[in-house]
């Protein structure tokens, strides 16, 4: 699939990257950043396998993407899931919208621990000539297929800003911002990572020493909201901003930071806050490839 740039938009006097407006299934559908990686992903080892595994938690949109990619493509598509149940994951929209294009949904542990389940998934892709799409889509095997597929975007951002807003979570997205920060030669003051998972810096650090960059070159601060007090990651927060349907997980939750407590002035033209994607939304019948 041919990548193009996503919009930047100014609204009221702040810049947003829409790549929630990378919708290759359409509105509503699965989109964004994510959804992107995984297509570089998947399209990079078709060839080789008659599907894909992946597993995560319920709560994440790493479900639906997989399993859109791979139809896709056409191949086959498995999704485990651990310390769950089968009422549980009938009222779970992500797990529901993995089953409308396809997947076979599984509950293989009494855990949803990340060793437990990647083992369960990698004994199985061994058997079936599967291939495991693994949490952050396996950046540690393909990282300058994934991270490219993030930094060509930073292109069409504004060459100076005061301020970016990143919401981070697994620390890909950053990664690639950042060097797409160094390939564009993009102005940036200062760069707020507002967590909604554990602090991912060193993470990012050691993946931008593969591309050469020093994350020292960057004025960066970490928000941490994870870590506050009642803070939870699956609640769900909603945050509509002008029109933009903020995802209730992830960037609603940062956005709440930026507009209540950062003091940043967002009508001044110089920051921009990045939209990795938005929640897709379950439909009756999800039209699949073919049909």
């Amino acid at each position: 699939m041919k990548f193009i740039l996503t919009p930047v938009e100014n609204v009221d006097g702040l810049w947003f990257k829409r790549e929630d407006k990378f919708i290759p299934f359409g509105k509503d559908s699965v989109n964004g950043g994510k959804l992107r990686q995984c297509f570089a992903l998947v399209d990079a080892i078709k060839d080789g396998f008659d599907g894909v595994i992946s597993f995560c938690s319920i709560h994440s949109p790493q479900a639906p993407i997989t399993s859109a990619v791979a139809n896709f493509y056409g191949l086959k598509c498995k999704i485990y899931y651990g310390g769950t149940t089968k009422e549980t994951l009938s009222k779970c929209d992500m797990a529901t919208i993995a089953k409308e294009y396809g997947a076979e949904i599984n509950i293989v542990a009494k855990t949803g621990r990340h060793n437990v389940l990647l083992n369960k998934a990698k004994e199985y892709a061994e058997k079936n000539n599967y291939f495991v799409v693994e949490y952050g889509f396996n950046i540690v095997k393909y990282p300058k297929l994934l991270l490219d597929a993030i930094a060509n975007q930073v292109e069409n951002i504004p060459n100076e800003l005061d301020n970016l807003i990143i919401t981070c979570g697994s620390g890909i997205t950053t990664t690639g911002i950042l060097i797409g920060l160094k390939k564009f030669n993009k102005k940036v003051n200062k760069i707020y990572l507002v967590d909604t998972a554990p602090n991912r810096k060193e993470k990012i650090m050691k993946n931008l020493e593969k591309y050469d960059i020093d994350i020292n070159d960057f004025n960066i601060e970490v928000i941490d909201i994870f870590n506050r007090r009642n803070f939870s990651y699956e609640k769900e927060i909603k945050v509509v901003y002008k029109g933009i349907d903020m995802h209730p997980q992830y960037e609603a939750k940062a956005f709440s930071w930026l507009y209540h407590e950062s003091g940043i002035d967002i009508h001044n033209n110089r920051n921009l806050f990045w939209i990795i994607g938005s929640k897709p939304k379950l439909r009756k019948r999800r039209c699949l490839k073919g049909q």
